[in-house]
């Protein structure tokens, strides 16, 4: 093209001379027909990025929707909180969905949340009545019994420690899912709950919201089919939840974890979970011993065949899903090297195998 805008006929030089102008114009057509195809390809992959961000949700937080606040309002507020990618792709889909009759109030929401995830959240209503009503507690995945009992001691000032302590070992109620003779760990489910001023000091009632909590999800995910499902109870799904819970780094890898410790308990190897070990001797991070991988305690599955006698902390959905839906494989060993991101395991089926990505895991001081 000239500076002019005028077409310069040696801009056509790369068409053979004696192309018919036909033929040019299917040429050309073609041309543009593939850039607006690309164009609309990476204008689609931006539109899907806003309507469902890349990653993980991310922190939770408190959002205020104040009274009279307009769908665009709401877009906005949702956009600086970081709660959805782009306020005028959320405020098009609302539009879409026919959605915006949101009440006034407080809600819980995340980072990096999907338009549609947001959405239901907004119509689910308010999380909580008037700003300073309402005490917010946090649990997240893969807490031992006594550290939620840490946390909640952190979070509610108001609670006695010796009342959280005596209710968390003798609880007034117990899930559906709960053997006799064992104790809530694992049984109270991690997640966001809000406390008014009436139950700020009852720790009971917030333990038995939990309870009830780790059912309903429980009912949802299907963990009363375990038994014809999987061959196990429950209870023994817990279990099994629990170990991925604190093994997985990344969710791509807590499905083939399940399948793992499945061919394990099948072909009666001992499983070799070091998190279970961990739990055994009470050591969170610290590098394990030798003195430790052959202490004598029931957890300790390096030493033991089968499944340790209770959970090792408290799972979360996406870990009760996985240990009822393991992944396809014939995998017997998985160990972390990072790849192909960080967080990630490799999982190998012989020894050999196996001791290759140690070497991987070692070399990058991963923990092993």
């Amino acid at each position: 093209m000239s500076l002019s805008g005028v077409e310069d006929p040696q801009d056509w030089d790369w068409l053979p001379r004696r192309t018919s102008t036909f033929t040019r114009v299917i040429i050309i057509t073609a041309l543009l027909g593939t850039v607006l195809g690309v164009s609309g390809f990476f204008v689609k992959g931006w539109i899907d990025d806003r309507l469902d961000p890349p990653g993980d949700e991310g922190e939770q937080l408190l959002v205020s929707i104040p009274q009279g606040a307009s769908v665009n309002d709401i877009a906005r507020i949702l956009d600086d909180e970081g709660v959805v990618a782009n306020s005028t792709v959320f405020r098009y889909y609302l539009r879409y969905k026919d959605a915006g009759d949101f009440q006034a109030g407080s809600y819980l929401l995340n980072e990096n949340m999907s338009v549609w995830r947001a959405k239901d959240v907004l119509l689910a209503g308010p999380a909580e009545g008037p700003a300073g009503e309402s005490i917010s507690v946090l649990l997240p995945e893969g807490l031992t019994l006594a550290q939620i009992h840490d946390r909640l001691l952190e979070q509610v000032p108001s609670f006695s420690a010796d009342d959280l302590a005596r209710t968390l070992a003798f609880p007034a109620v117990r899930s559906e899912y709960q053997p006799v003779n064992t104790t809530l760990e694992g049984m109270l489910f991690p997640d966001t709950y809000l406390l008014d001023e009436a139950t700020a000091a009852d720790e009971d009632a917030l333990v038995i919201r939990m309870l009830s909590r780790f059912d309903e999800v429980a009912n949802e995910v299907g963990l009363d089919t375990a038994p014809q499902r999987l061959g196990l109870s429950p209870y023994e799904v817990v279990i099994v939840a629990s170990l991925i819970e604190r093994e997985a780094l990344i969710d791509e890898d807590r499905s083939k974890i399940a399948r793992v410790i499945y061919n394990r308990l099948t072909a009666e190897w001992p499983l070799q979970i070091d998190a279970a070990v961990r739990y055994a001797v009470n050591k969170p991070s610290a590098p394990l011993t030798q003195a430790d991988l052959s202490v004598d305690n029931p957890y300790n599955v390096y030493t033991r065949v089968g499944l340790p006698p209770g959970p090792i902390a408290a799972p979360g959905r996406q870990s009760l899903e996985a240990a009822l839906n393991p992944a396809d494989g014939i995998w017997m060993f998985y160990v972390r090297t990072d790849e192909p991101e960080t967080g990630a395991h490799t999982f190998s089926v012989t020894r050999e195998e196996h001791e290759a990505a140690v070497a991987i895991c070692q070399a990058r001081d991963l923990g092993c």
